[in-house]
């Protein structure tokens, strides 16, 4: 099996609930077991990036798939290249929400996402983020 990374940004058509999170990754979690995809979803005031682990073809078709979704527009493929190991393997669809500060990298990702949507990015996001996700935050289950 030949391994792909994929990450996009959108914007939101509408502004999401909690109860709407919840629905979507009860959703992504099965789908993307099924499919034997991995990832997150960061999510700032408006603005979604997401990561998505797999064979080429399968994440290929997801995202044209996630493209026609009318829950977002303005599909930006950032990224997709060959990986060597899944960044989110303990994932099959991980989410931060940086509208709050539960996380324990709050700061450093809201950094990166408001970096990157003024654009002011040193560092492309796609490579920030996936340095900011270390094996080590991982461990913890989404």
């Amino acid at each position: 099996m030949s391994l792909h990374q994929l990450i996009y940004q959108s914007r939101e058509t509408h502004k999401y609930t909690s109860h709407d999170f919840v629905e979507l990754l009860e959703v992504s979690r099965r789908n993307n077991d099924n499919l034997n995809i991995t990832g997150c979803l960061f999510y700032n005031g408006g603005w979604i990036v997401q990561v998505l682990e797999g064979e080429k073809h399968v994440i290929e078709n997801l995202y044209e798939k996630i493209t026609q979704d009318t829950r977002h527009k303005d599909c930006n493929l950032m990224q997709s290249i060959p990986i060597e190991k899944r960044v989110f393997s303990k994932w099959s669809m991980g989410m931060i929400n940086l509208d709050t500060d539960k996380d324990s990298k709050y700061r450093e990702l809201k950094a990166a996402m408001d970096d990157y949507q003024d654009g002011k990015v040193a560092i492309p996001l796609p490579i920030k983020l996936l340095r900011i996700f270390s094996q080590d935050y991982q461990s913890s289950t989404l």
